[in-house]
């Protein structure tokens, strides 16, 4: 696979190439999976004509290629780019045309061609990041190569096209229209866009701001624009007046396409995002949240990434992390979603689970290539880096760490920056020396461990290093000290704390008794907190009875890194959950923090033999709790979705059919098309004879692609050993029409933990297979394959050798791959440490 760019390659070009602008004219046919385009690089060059210039480029043909108004026929063609001679390029200013078809993609990357079978409709996009842009477009395909765009596409008179600025003019020739869009404003090819299809389209405004909404017409019927107007309108509000900066980019669409890979994608004025945020129907509130999170995710991105942009992959967190973490923040400062920030304390799970592998790596880490940025979108560059600069806001205090955003955007507009540079801007406005703080956490690795202790009378905050380091940081936090009174936990003290070292003294005399002493209220530190033994009794007794919500949170965030770290029973973590738990008041907390947790404890840490003793107790719970008449219908979200994951037995999987049928019902929960495929999925994993026939005649009434791709999953779901076969063969050679998001459906289906004996024999072929798929594969499928492939449904110390030792006796392993299967590795370590240490 060389579709790669080293980051030595990047720099050599940034020396030799400036002021590139690129013209790119677009014809668009309706029913082909091949594009006609004519693109023009205009550069100046200064690399001495030695050596070769690389263009990158993937193309199906190249028609003609023209250098500085000549044909040229002295270049190499390799698979994702071209070699340009320095001879024949001219000192200066240069012009690069070329005529070429291309194929589109299927991948949901480069520029992805999707049908709707609903209405035959066809709907395109682009998604470039990190290194796709080459794939629609002969470019220089690097951060730091900056450029303009103008933009001309002809394509069907009733598709709508959408770029990053507004269209100049169009002019209707026939059944085409050809429309020239305004010449953009400076950014990376990675930020550029194209989106065409029939899209449905809402309209609004935030200020002077034009905002528009699109997504495909057979979905208009689910799009709650008003809400997320309501959210954009928000986000602007309070973002253009922190950063001390008018948003740069005139208009601001938001586009839901069909097969994206991730979750949204920041492209100047033109956002892209999953249609995984459509909501077919009622959700909870902390998914309303986290939709509205990645709203404002992106929209920071217009300032933190798209204005002022990493130089190159290994600063990603200048981008990401900023991101992650003022998405949050700015949340919390509006009327919305007030208590965002505590939803930040879940998303910090990700950064504390990435960071205790062998895989993790510092916050401004490296990228030696473009293959290796792709392995850094990860919980560190954004969970951990969010979670540093929150502490470093707490520490610097918040306007100054605002000052120094607004003097970072003055200084560095629609440059490229590194470290350093933003070091010194906070350096700057705060009066410190962030150097020494970045040394400490940003280019350092691991989570520190803090506990509380009481010794001869006082009461100490015990600092541990991670597994990999001996490293013990300086922590900003908030430590509370609550105590039992007439059956309620009370707050008897809140202090701000400055850990340095190993032990810091919270109280010199401790003469209370019966008391909670809780770490990181308000989730200001980077740290994973544990509890004192002694205060489980009052635990068991009163948790439900603490007011503050968010500390309620910091509980329960606690006693789960105890239970991963095997410091905690998972009997006694279960056993907790289904008593105080169910006492819990709020449901994102009892969602996130119990509930959810309490199926990855059963999944995970209890032995096989009373895996179905705990499952059949909350199936239980969850079926009684759901026939309260007087729940909320986000309550009955829950239960409903805790009742199917545990239905195993014959007479809960009845019960699961009873109400597909709906010869029963459960108040308030209707049998969508959703939850009716949830339901069929399970019901063929567990070998019911009707599934086959239950699926076609589903298929008859949904026919979307979500209807063929969820009917694809409960298809491999079936415990049949000819059907598994026939689907693997089909992940390894697919068949033509088949996308990377189908593929994935059916990878979600194929491993059911009740299943092992069937799928015993994939152990040797997933083994066999996968450093073909990495190597043959694009990343987004490879990853897929990697992590849903991987035969973890009971890990054991045979599973986990054989994993050790295919690391270490292949040496040359696609790096992304071997960054996966370290990671199965070390969540297998894990598994079995906390096993062996609990269950004796």
């Amino acid at each position: 696979m060389d579709n790669i760019l080293t980051q030595q390659e990047a720099a050599l070009r940034s020396g030799q190439i400036s002021d590139v602008h690129y013209s790119l004219q677009l014809k668009l046919e309706k029913g082909s999976q091949e594009y006609e385009g004519d693109s023009t690089v205009r550069f100046v060059y200064t690399g001495g004509k030695k050596g070769k210039l690389k263009v990158d480029f993937v193309s199906h043909k190249i028609e003609i290629l023209w250098l500085n108004g000549k044909e040229e026929t002295k270049y190499e063609k390799k698979d994702s780019f071209l070699l340009i001679p320095g001879e024949i390029l001219q000192e200066g200013k240069n012009e690069l045309r070329i005529h070429y078809k291309n194929l589109f993609d299927h991948s949901g990357s480069g520029f992805h061609k999707f049908t709707d079978p609903s209405d035959h409709a066809e709907y395109m996009h682009t998604d470039f990041e990190p290194f796709e842009a080459h794939r629609l477009f002969p470019s220089f395909d690097q951060p730091d190569l900056k450029a303009i765009y103008d933009l001309e596409v002809t394509g069907p008179s009733e598709w709508t096209y959408i770029h990053n600025t507004v269209p100049l003019k169009e002019e209707i020739q026939g059944n085409y229209k050809k429309i020239k869009f305004n010449t953009t404003k400076k950014f990376s090819t990675y930020l550029f866009s194209l989106i065409v299809g029939p899209y449905a389209v809402w309209e609004d405004k935030a200020g002077d701001i034009p905002l528009r909404i699109f997504c495909r017409k057979s979905l208009s019927k689910y799009m709650d624009a008003e809400n997320l107007f309501a959210i954009t309108k928000e986000a602007f509000g309070f973002l253009q007046n922190y950063f001390g900066v008018p948003y740069p980019y005139g208009k601001y669409d938001q586009i839901f396409v069909p097969e994206f890979n991730m979750g949204a994608m920041e492209n100047v004025g033109a956002v892209t995002f999953s249609e995984s945020y459509i909501f077919r129907g009622p959700r909870i509130y902390s998914e309303y949240l986290n939709r509205a999170n990645t709203v404002y995710h992106e929209m920071v991105h217009m300032w933190f990434g798209n204005l002022v942009t990493m130089k190159w992959w290994n600063d990603l967190w200048l981008n990401e992390s900023f991101a992650d973490y003022l998405s949050y923040y700015s949340m919390s400062n509006g009327k919305l979603f007030p208590d965002a920030l505590e939803h930040f304390y879940v998303r910090e799970e990700w950064a504390y689970r990435e960071d205790q592998l062998s895989t993790t790596h510092p916050i401004a880490g490296k990228a030696e290539n473009t293959l290796e940025a792709i392995s850094n979108f990860d919980g560190i560059s954004y969970s951990k880096g969010a979670s540093v600069l929150r502490q470093l806001m707490y520490y610097v205090g918040e306007e100054k760490f605002r000052d120094a955003m607004r003097l970072y955007f003055k200084r560095h507009a629609e440059k490229n920056t590194v470290l350093s540079d933003f070091l010194s801007c906070m350096s700057e406005t705060s009066g410190i020396d962030i150097r020494g703080w970045s040394k400490e956490w940003l280019e350092t690795t691991g989570v520190n461990t803090l506990s509380p202790i009481r010794q001869n009378g006082r009461l100490f905050l015990s600092q541990s290093p991670s597994e990999n380091n001996g490293l013990l940081r300086t922590h900003a936090l908030q430590a509370t000290l609550f105590k039992e009174e007439n059956g309620k936990l009370n707050e008897v003290w809140r202090k701000r704390v400055l850990v340095k070292g190993k032990e810091t003294l919270l109280e010199e005399t401790d003469k209370t008794e019966a008391t909670l002493l809780l770490l990181n209220t308000e989730d200001y530190a980077y740290a994973k907190t544990y509890l004192g033994k002694d205060s489980f009794p009052i635990l068991k007794k009163s948790l439900h009875t603490l007011q503050d919500r968010f500390a309620r949170r910091v509980v329960w965030g606690s006693l789960w890194q105890m239970v991963r770290d095997a410091e905690l029973s998972p009997r006694e973590f279960l056993e907790l959950a289904l008593d105080q738990g169910l006492k819990e008041s709020d449901l994102s907390v009892r969602n996130s923090h119990i509930l959810t947790k309490a199926l990855t404890v059963i999944d995970n840490y209890i032995p096989e033999s009373e895996k179905r003793n705990w499952s059949d107790k909350m199936n239980a719970i969850a079926k009684e709790k759901s026939l309260l008449a007087n729940n909320s219908e986000q309550e009955q979200i829950l239960w409903f979705r805790i009742l199917e994951n545990t239905s195993k037995s014959e007479s809960q999987l009845s019960y699961l059919k009873e109400l597909l049928d709906e010869k029963k019902a459960i108040p308030g929960i209707s049998m969508d098309q959703e939850r009716r495929w949830t339901i069929l999925a399970r019901l063929s994993a567990y070998g019911d004879s009707e599934s086959d026939a239950r699926i076609e005649q589903e298929l008859s009434k949904d026919n979307t692609d979500l209807g063929a791709k969820k009917a694809f999953l409960a298809r491999v779901s079936v415990p049949d050993a000819k059907r598994k076969k026939e689907v693997w063969e089909r992940f390894l050679h697919p068949k033509k029409e088949d996308s990377t998001d189908f593929l994935r459906y059916g990878m979600r289906g194929f491993q059911w933990g009740h299943q092992k004996q069937l799928l015993l024999p994939y152990v040797d072929l997933f083994f066999d297979s996968v450093i073909s798929v990495y190597e043959t594969r694009d990343p987004h499928f490879s990853s897929a394959f990697g992590h849903m492939m991987f035969p973890s449904y009971e890990p054991d110390s045979k599973l986990y050798n054989r994993t050790r030792d295919f690391l270490e006796q292949k040496k040359a392993l696609p790096e992304l791959l071997r960054k996966d299967l370290q990671q199965q590795r070390d969540d297998i370590a894990r598994t079995l440490r906390v096993l062996e240490k609990y269950n004796k």
